[in-house]
């Protein structure tokens, strides 16, 4: 899915980020509302994880949407 659609849609997804990432706050949601990178960049400050990990996560949760 591409991203403006996320965008789009940002309240309904947003919530849906938090609901998949529970440690991600308003903040990072204003952040990754921006894009997939930016998205990646909050999952890694938040979970601490190698960048593969979080960039799988987070194309696992895009395709979801779509």
């Amino acid at each position: 899915m591409e991203w403006a659609l996320i965008r789009a849609d940002w309240e309904k997804c947003g919530a849906a980020v938090q609901d998949r990432w529970g440690r991600i706050t308003e903040e990072d949601l204003t952040v990754a509302q921006a894009g997939r990178d930016e998205l990646v960049g909050c999952v890694l400050k938040r979970y601490r994880m190698e960048q593969s990990m979080a960039e799988r996560q987070v194309d696992d949760w895009i395709n979801s949407w779509g």
